[in-house]
Formats: structure tokens, C-alpha cells, sequence
């Protein structure tokens, strides 16, 4: 077991969600405009289902990737408390098999690799969508390192508005945009530097 994973099992391993049951902020902005109703979602480093789950509400096919066991046992919980389904599949995602699915819709919140995985995951995404199929992505930026609330204390995980634009420069980039804004998820309360993307492949 990876140290990493290790550490994001001791940290899931409560009763409690660490960043709250309700969904991401931007993925409730654009989810029902963006995704068509009853879409194949696939959501990247999910965590403990808080996004997930909201989307399978919604009436979409969800599948939920994620490398620690811990919060995919809570996300099942969660989905079985409010009569929803969702697909779990508990894997790395720098060694997820897109194999030949395609997919409507793929989410990406908060999930911060280093720039070779993120650059490759990045890109077997765009493979993976569907011709119109669209990526929803939120991450902390470099100018979190001056915030008091949490993340990554290493810039190489940290997301630019420019990275973000090379990594998903074959797609048409609905929203692209930097900003600041007051989160509340959990344990995560506070001023909040995120990169917010929303690119859609073309038909």
C-alpha cells in the first residue's frame, strides 16, 4: 500500500464526512445545463460520495473511481441511505481502464496529481469522452498556498488556468476561469483559490 493511499484510508476511516455530504459548489452550477439528462458519469477521485451520490439523484449512470477503500464503503452506505445507485470501482486513477467505454460527462473534483499523472490522466480522458461528452473540473490553484483553510502544500500539485488549457486543449473550453471564492465542505471552511473548467468534446 502506497503511503498516499495509506494516509487517505486513516483519514476516511470515521463516521464522519470530512468534506460533507453536499455536492461541489460548481458542479451544482453547471451539472444540469452541461450534462444531459440520464448521461454515463464517470467521477474521478470521488472520495466518499458526496458528489456522486448528488448526481445519481439527479437520475444520472454514475461510477465512482477512487484508490481508498475506507470512502468507497461510506459512499455505498450513503447511495444505500437515499435509495441510490452508484457503480464503485476502487482503483488509483493513474492506473484506472478506460478500456473502450465512453463516457457523457466526466467529473473531476479536488483530485490533485503531480504534473506526469495529471497530464496523462488528463489526456486519457479526453480519449474516453463521447463526441459532445463534456469535463467538470475544480482544483485549488498555486495562490492556495496562502490561504488558511487546507491543501496541498506542494505547488506541483496545485492546478494554473494555463496547465488546464494545454491539458484539455483539444476541447472547446465553455468556462475556463480563476477564482476566490468562500467554501464551506466539511472540515474545509474558508477563503479558497480554485481553477474552474468546464470543456466540452466536439461532436
Amino acid at each position: 500500500m502506497s503511503t498516499q493511499v495509506g494516509f487517505w484510508n486513516q483519514k476516511y476511516d470515521r463516521s464522519s464526512f470530512i468534506y460533507g455530504r453536499r455536492p461541489n459548489q460548481f458542479l451544482l452550477e453547471v451539472a444540469s445545463e452541461a450534462i444531459p439528462a440520464g448521461a454515463r458519469v464517470l467521477s474521478l477521485g470521488e472520495g466518499e460520495g458526496r458528489n456522486a451520490v448528488w448526481l445519481a439523484r439527479q437520475g444520472y449512470r454514475v461510477t465512482a473511481v477512487d484508490f481508498s477503500k475506507p470512502a468507497l464503503e461510506k459512499l455505498e452506505r450513503f447511495s444505500a441511505e437515499l435509495g441510490v445507485s452508484v457503480d464503485v470501482i476502487c482503483s488509483d486513477v493513474v492506473d484506472f481502464d478506460f478500456s473502450d467505454t465512453r463516457w457523457d460527462a466526466v467529473v473531476i473534483l479536488h483530485l490533485h496529481l503531480a504534473p506526469e499523472p495529471r497530464r496523462m490522466v488528463h489526456g486519457r480522458v479526453v480519449e474516453a469522452l463521447c463526441p459532445g461528452g463534456v469535463v467538470l473540473l475544480e482544483a485549488l490553484r498555486p495562490e492556495q498556498m496562502e490561504q488558511p483553510t487546507s491543501g496541498p502544500n506542494s505547488r506541483e500539485y496545485l492546478y494554473s488556468v494555463e496547465e488546464l488549457r494545454d491539458d484539455f486543449a483539444d476541447l472547446e473550453h465553455q468556462t475556463l476561469r480563476s477564482e476566490d471564492r468562500f467554501i464551506k465542505a466539511g472540515e474545509h471552511r474558508g477563503p479558497t483559490s480554485v481553477v474552474s473548467l468546464l470543456a466540452r468534446k466536439e461532436r
